[in-house]
């Protein structure tokens, strides 16, 4: 917007190529009193060179007003016209012939001559000068007044104005430094801003979490305290964060400044990582969202507890349609609502997750696989023909799962193919299949990405693997930090195989946990559900109740007494 506001209107009339037309039949009413005013404006904008009607009417006559690069203090026109590049605009004015930057505009306001400035342009500075003549005045006069007013006092009918366009190369002159050192825990921090500003500008600085980070919702952090030393004036505007609007605004003299404030965190609150935005406007008219100059702060801490990520569980139904349950952190209800992942999945005789569905990093854009998304919760697929699918996961807005990648035929040669987590602590997920036989192999992950190479050459476990109706695994269960697997055999009898880390023999003599387990048609390690650090597992009913078991942690009993999550689970014909 322009520095003083221009209160122009709708206007009728414009001028035939040289002459002017005939009077308008309004008549003026209150003494008439026009003035120019000067403007910053950036690349890309569209100034206007309209003057402001600070009382009366121009209805009963004309404005004239002529535009160059230089000064308007020659009546003859030096510099008139517009730089190379710029585009000008009559609006309800007209350009009469044989005068260059002139235009004239029939008595009413907001008639808006303009220009488009070039969006790659360098400073300029376009001047120019207005002259009121009355019905049937003069208009060469007109213009030789116009084209020298800045020669004579402004009166109301006779003015300048300026147009300055700065450079996007000179807006960047204008810098902001970032001291943000940590938020304690329910505690309070001084943090600083250090401004260079070149130009005089305005300043707005809000926060927002740092991408990439594992989030927890956590009482708001609070702004207050705001100083600046002289030539800066500043102000609160919004005094919870992080959010989208501006926490603070400054106005700020040219110079260099140091702004100030404090921001304190909530008691309880979890740990988190913001990030500072600044804003530096020094424009007039601008361009939205691309004029002012963006800096951001490298990331700072909140302190407070550490966020343990939530896990979750997929589930097919019927249909061949997946769904996700996110985990809630709460041992009372552990599973959120479910959101519906994609159609078509009853193509495949066999999926697994091969780590437990796991909460993954904030972002604004989709996070696709890679180092920080490993680990999440990749899932394999079979088909009917026997091909192995692997499907990555990603991060952030978008799917939830990667095109699939071709592991390889032959996988029809196993009854059972589990995700075993990260058997042999390479930092890759692996995978554990049982042949017709009643022989386990082991296949260690490579994290390779960017081809269908996804495990190693297979390794054999062991034989008499037929005894188990059912295998999951993926997570630590036992609470030294190396993932499990659980063997369900055919008589209920549910058995632990704590891993070793040692690919070469990755589980260690089994550990019974109970019996009773044939009353269950779906088991699953889920990793943590229950926010206590320990990984859970949930198993099915045959009447289609879903039950958690909260773990605990050691080897001997992994489980606490089961809980109820709910019925009409018998939906589904695969929960992973």
């Amino acid at each position: 917007m322009i520095r003083r506001a221009a209160v122009l209107g709708a206007a009728t009339g414009l001028l035939t190529a040289a002459t002017l037309l005939a009077p308008h039949s309004a008549t003026a009413t209150g003494e008439l009193r026009l003035s120019g005013y000067d403007a910053v404006v950036a690349p890309g904008a569209l100034p206007r060179f309209y003057p402001i009607v600070e009382s009366g009417t121009t209805l009963a006559g004309k404005v004239v007003i002529a535009v160059g690069t230089q000064p308007m203090t020659d009546p003859e026109g030096a510099g008139a016209g517009f730089p190379a590049g710029y585009r000008p605009g009559v609006g309800q004015c007209a350009q009469p012939a044989g005068y260059t930057g002139v235009f004239v505009c029939e008595g009413a306001p907001y008639q808006v001559p303009n220009v488009l400035v070039p969006t790659a342009a360098a400073d300029a500075t376009l001047y120019w000068g207005f002259a009121y003549i009355p019905a049937g005045g003069d208009l060469a006069a007109a213009v030789k007044a116009a084209r020298s007013a800045g020669s004579r006092p402004a009166d109301g009918r006779h003015g300048t104005g300026k147009v300055t366009v700065k450079s996007r190369a000179h807006a960047l002159l204008n810098t902001v430094g970032f001291d943000l050192p940590a938020v304690p825990d329910g505690g309070t921090v001084r943090q600083r801003l250090r401004v260079h500003a070149n130009d005089a500008g305005r300043l707005t600085l809000r926060f927002a979490y740092a991408p990439n980070q594992i989030l927890r919702n956590s009482p708001p952090l609070r702004i207050g305290r705001v100083t600046a030393g002289s030539g800066a004036t500043c102000e609160v505007r919004h005094t919870t964060l992080p959010d989208t609007i501006p926490n603070v605004a400054c106005f700020l003299a040219p110079g260099d400044h140091v702004v100030e404030y404090e921001l304190t965190g909530g008691p309880g609150q979890y740990a988190h990582k913001l990030q500072a935005h600044t804003r530096y406007n020094i424009y007039d008219q601008g361009v939205w969202d691309e004029s002012d100059v963006k800096q951001s702060s490298a990331p700072f801490l909140a302190q407070g507890r550490t966020v343990q990520p939530w896990h979750g569980l997929h589930a097919r139904d019927t249909t061949g349609r997946l769904w996700e349950y996110d985990g809630t952190h709460s041992a009372t209800a552990p599973l959120d609502t479910r959101s519906e992942t994609g159609t078509g999945w009853q193509t495949y005789t066999a999926i697994s997750s091969l780590s437990p569905y796991t909460q993954g990093p904030f972002s604004w854009d989709t996070i696709r696989p890679s180092a920080a998304t490993r680990g999440l919760g990749d899932l394999v697929a079979r088909d009917a023909a026997g091909n192995l699918w692997y499907y990555d996961r990603q991060a952030g807005s978008g799917s939830t799962y990667a095109t699939r990648v071709r592991i390889g035929p032959g996988w029809n040669a196993y009854d059972r193919i589990a995700g075993a987590g990260d058997l042999d602590r390479d930092g890759f997920v692996d995978l554990v299949a049982r042949d017709k036989s009643g022989i386990l192999w082991f296949y260690a992950g490579t994290g390779r990405l960017t081809d269908n190479n996804r495990f190693t050459a297979r390794v054999r476990v062991g034989g008499g693997w037929q005894a188990y109706d059912r295998l999951a695994g993926g997570a630590d269960l036992s609470g030294d930090g190396r993932a499990d697997l659980l063997a369900l055999d055919k008589t209920g009898i549910l058995w632990l195989y704590k891993g070793t880390g040692n690919a070469t023999a990755p589980y260690a003599t089994r550990i019974q946990i109970g019996g009773g387990w044939q009353a269950y048609d779906q088991l699953v390690v889920t990793g943590d559900l229950t926010d206590d650090g320990r990984a859970d597992a949930v198993a099915r009913d045959k009447t289609g109740t879903l039950w958690l078991y909260k773990g605990t942690g050691n080897a001997t009993t992994p489980f606490a007494t089961r809980t109820p999550v709910g019925g009409g689970w018998n939906t589904y014909n695969q929960l992973f």
